[in-house]
């Protein structure tokens, strides 16, 4: 007696059996109670890059202390040029001043005043670009930008270097650029 298969049922017949065969071996790793082996525990490269994405654990202590640390250091800031503008404005208001001196003050009020808007506008751009939280500081013709911890990578750098000369009135030597250490 003589079978004959026909192309298409010998590729059913692969088939099914592929199938089976993957049904099996997916069973057999997966399979309640049995540990894992050694082999099936260690990721390789390949198989962590798959996964960069996925979501992972961080301690939630640390993000809230950073998120605390900047706000303190937003308050702080915030209350020194408070007080530089409440002292100008003194001797602006204050009639024994001298006019040189209410000049200089003006001069200075206007200065502090742009300069406020200069952080808060670097403080917007380079959240943006880095999506994370700064705090820009700008004294003189100086500025210093402090970064959450884990943002801060050479390109990233580059970035808010290059985000800051673009805002102009600043040397690239009169730029730094540092990560607040974690906790």
């Amino acid at each position: 007696m003589s079978i004959r298969f026909r192309k298409g049922q010998v590729a059913v017949v692969a088939m099914v059996l592929a199938l089976g065969a993957a049904v099996f071996i997916n069973w057999y790793y997966t399979s309640p109670g049995k540990a894992p082996s050694q082999e099936s525990v260690t990721t390789t490269s390949a198989q962590a890059k798959q996964n960069l994405g996925d979501a992972q654990y961080v301690s939630a202590s640390a993000q809230q202390e950073a998120v605390e640390t900047f706000a303190q250091f937003s308050v702080e800031r915030e209350n020194a040029h408070a007080k530089a503008q409440e002292s100008l404005e003194k001797v602006i208001k204050d009639s024994s001043s001298s006019e040189e001196a209410v000049k200089d003050a003006s001069k200075s009020l206007e200065k502090l005043s742009e300069s406020i808007k200069r952080e808060n506008d670097l403080e917007t751009l380079i959240n943006a670009k880095i999506g994370g939280k700064c705090i820009v500081i700008i004294s003189d013709n100086a500025i210093k930008v402090v970064t959450q911890p884990g943002t801060l990578t050479d390109t990233v750098t580059m970035q808010i270097k290059e985000l800051i000369l673009n805002q102009g009135g600043f040397s690239p030597e009169n730029i730094n650029i540092f990560e607040m250490k974690a906790a």
